[in-house]
């Protein structure tokens, strides 16, 4: 990603059914998809925004507009991933899972799966 960019939860929740489209999604496609209700106008206005902000490019096909990512799925993981973990744990990927196994985020066929990854790159 060009920046650090970080959406609110609202305009990820888009994001989130445009990146699982696989492909041009329209408008009612995106309303029917989401999983918290929007009005049609809030959605052109999220949609609007992320285009402002470069998250989404729209192209007309006919009389209905097609939305597709300009940000890749992994990319924004990827940065929001890192910026969790440095703003909220000071960078320490040992507090980020005590947090999680403390909660009971974590169960034992996660940390099992957690160390065998963690393994499997300490050979690479």
């Amino acid at each position: 990603m060009r920046e650090s960019r970080s959406l609110p939860e609202s305009e990820l929740d888009i994001m989130l059914v445009v990146w699982r489209a696989e492909g041009p999604v329209a408008a009612p496609e995106i309303l029917e998809r989401l999983e918290r209700p929007l009005t049609a106008s809030a959605l052109h206005s999220y949609l609007k925004r992320l285009e402002e902000k470069k998250f989404l490019a729209c192209e007309k096909i006919g009389k209905v507009n097609q939305y597709r990512p300009l940000v890749a799925w992994e990319a924004y993981q990827r940065q929001e991933g890192t910026s969790i973990l440095r703003k909220l744990y000071a960078g320490s990927l040992k507090r980020f899972t005590a947090a999680l196994y403390d909660g009971g985020a974590l169960t034992g066929a996660d940390v099992e799966e957690l160390q065998a990854y963690l393994d499997t790159l300490k050979e690479e």
